[in-house]
Parts: C-alpha cells; structure tokens; sequence
C-alpha cells in the first residue's frame, strides 16, 4: 500500500488545545440566535466546539433538553433562517493551458433552524454553471431531536451529513479542489457516484460518553436519487474527542448494487448484476493554537463490472493556520493526498496549497494551487490555479 502511513501515525499523535474563535459563519443562523458568526466558526465554513454543538443539537445553541419545552409553529416558521452564497472563480488555468472566466461559478440557498420544538431542518438547492445553472436539490433533511442523546433523521445528503467534525465533510472544506477521497467513484461499485454526493437515507446520531462520544447510524440508498432497483446501503460513523481539542475517529460504508431490470437510475452494469461495495477508514482532527491538523485514511472494496474486485486506499493530511492581519482573517493551507487505482497497482499523489483572505465576515478570496507529486506510468502530471471569491449573505 501506498498511502504514508507513518505520517499518518505522526498525525495522529500531536496533542494540543483549542483556539480563540476568529470569523465567520452562515449569517442567518447567527442573526436568528443574536450571537457572533465567530460563535461557531473558526474562518467560514469550518467549524470551532460551539459550531459542532450547534449541528448535533439540531441547529441550536443549547441542549436539546434544555430548549424544547414549547413554542409556537407560526412563530418558529416566520423566524425560520435563511441564507443565500454565490461563488465567482474569475480565473482559473490548468496544466494544458486551458484557462475558464467563470464570473459566476455557483449560487446556493440554504435554508435551516428548528421548526417547531423538537423539530429542526435544513435545505439547500445548488446551481452551479456547469450544469447550465439548473436547480439542483443538494442536501435536504429533517431531524426530530428526542434527546441529546438520540436524535433521528431523514435526509437526502451525503453520507455522514449528520457528522459535525470537518475531515468527512466536503461542504465545509476550504478549498476549491475536492478532497479525493470524497471526489473519487473508487471501483464504480456505488453507482458510478462519488462519496460527496447525496443519498436517501434515515439515521440516528447524538453524543453519548459526557458527550465526549458521537455516533451516527443509518441506512439508505445508492449515491444519486435512486429507484426502481433493491440497492441498500448501511454506514457508520464514530468520533471521539480525546480532549476538546483532538479527535479521533473511524467509519464506514457498506453497500450492494443490485437490478433484477435495467435502470436509467443506477449504474449496476447491466440487468441482474450484484456488485457489493465498502468504504472504511478512520480520521482525526486535532486543534493546537491557531493551527488545525486533520488526517483521513480510507480503503475502498468494489466488485466490478463483468466479475472480480479491487481494493484501493486513500488519504489526505491537510495543516491549515487561522490567522489575523489587521482584524482580518487570513487562512493558509497546505494539504497532501494520495490514491490508489487499479486494485492497488498505481498511485496518484497531489499537493494543494492556498489562501484565503476575509475581506469582511462571509466575504472572502482565496488563491489557491494543485498539483499533482506522482501519478502512473504513461500518465501526464496535472495542474492547476484558482482564484476564488465567495460571498455568502
């Protein structure tokens, strides 16, 4: 195996604390509960403890237990939070010298919070211009929070939507470039799809342990809305914080493709084809000062198309600094990946690099580079450049 495990390893055992929280966060939640953007993030989108709390306890900033007792579903829904983003990449330029003014990128919608007492949710709808702007439903879901201990949710999202931490979570990445493992459709067995993308699902996640301990279980389809076949899905997801600041972690995904008929809504290859399929790793995110270290590692099992299987691993370790200059944020980063293909026989390696800038809260620029370190033999290392301006409102 390729992946740098050692590195991994040495990730996983720096100890440190918490920060001071710095910036921004998606304006509605904060006007709906009167507190800071920088209550709950460290520089947007990535979360600080407070912003972690607030997710798991169902978009608000107390327990469940403490804050459910009554209230109104005409009030509630009148002050219901929502917020608009738009994304301009005015330039970017790639290896082959192919260069794209995209002025507009994408505009997102989201809207979220607690419905009626034990009642939260949250929605977003995507347009991007590479799909000539239409409407896309990205992520919906609704939560009854029962406990703090136990809420349930039902959702069309990514897999570990539920899961407040940043390492599996590819909307609250800081960067332009997808993390790979998340942008990877590994062996094809899921259909076709990548793991960033939304499924059907219904599960159960809450903090347990002092709520040192959070755990999401579920159940649900194949990436992408699909019907007409009997493909089911299960995952996991464990993440315990060793001290407010560290967090270790493992998950899963285990799943079957499967067609008695041919369907233009999933991708089994072919009529009356099975193909099983899992996902598995562990990750951390560990705060120090104003640094953040994060590690993923994961290993995909896909049966493939026309019989046989391959196994294939992956991993990133990003260190990302929260900064200030002038009572501006400033965020470098630096992240390393890697990927394995063909059941284990070659490997792609890529470093990514940038900066972001808030000019104002939500409003920020980043300058961002990629480019890959190592890939096959036969293959062409690729590149690119990015600038990026996200305002979100």
């Amino acid at each position: 195996m390729n992946f740098r495990r050692s590195l991994f390893i040495a990730v996983c055992a720096v100890a440190g604390t918490t920060w001071v929280d710095s910036a921004m966060a998606v304006p509605a939640f904060a006007r709906a509960n009167n507190v800071s953007c920088g209550a709950c993030h460290t520089a947007f989108p990535a979360l600080n403890q407070t912003g972690r709390d607030f997710k798991t306890n169902g978009y608000r900033l107390i327990p469940v237990s403490e804050g459910t007792g009554s209230s109104d579903f005409t009030d509630s829904l009148k002050d219901f939070p929502i917020s608009a983003a738009l994304i301009s990449r005015p330039y970017t330029k790639d290896k082959g010298e192919n260069s794209e003014i995209r002025a507009i990128h994408e505009a997102e919608l989201f809207i979220g919070g607690v419905l009626f007492q034990k009642v939260s949710g949250f929605v977003e709808i995507e347009s991007e211009g590479e799909d000539g702007f239409g409407d896309v439903l990205g992520t919906a879901a609704i939560n009854y929070d029962l406990l703090d201990e136990l809420h349930v949710q039902i959702a069309y999202a990514p897999t570990f939507f539920a899961d407040p931490y940043d390492t599996l979570s590819d909307g609250r990445k800081l960067t332009a470039a997808h993390y790979g493992l998340l942008n990877s459709i590994h062996g094809g067995a899921d259909n076709g799809d990548k793991l960033r993308h939304s499924r059907q699902q219904v599960s159960l996640f809450g903090r347990i342990a002092g709520g040192r301990l959070f755990y999401n279980v579920g159940v649900g389809g194949l990436t992408g809305d699909n019907v007409a076949n009997e493909s089911r899905v299960a995952f996991g997801r464990l993440a315990f914080e060793i001290t407010p600041g560290i967090m270790v972690g493992a998950y899963g995904v285990d799943g079957s493709c499967e067609q008695d008929t041919a369907s233009d809504f999933a991708d089994c290859g072919g009529a009356e084809q099975d193909l099983d399929f899992t996902r598995a790793g562990f990750d951390t995110q560990i705060d120090f000062g104003m640094f953040r270290l994060a590690g993923v590692f994961m290993r995909a099992d896909d049966d493939l198309i026309g019989g046989g299987s391959e196994t294939n691993d992956s991993g990133y370790v990003q260190l990302t600094y929260f900064g200030m200059a002038q009572d501006h944020s400033v965020v470098p980063l630096l992240r390393f990946e890697t990927e394995e293909i063909n059941d284990g026989a070659d490997d792609i390696s890529r470093l990514t690099g940038g900066v972001s800038y808030y000019f104002q809260d939500n409003f920020k620029g980043s300058i961002e580079y990629g480019k890959d370190t190592s890939v096959p033999s036969g293959f062409e290392k690729e590149s690119n450049f990015t600038l990026q301006l996200q305002l979100v409102f």
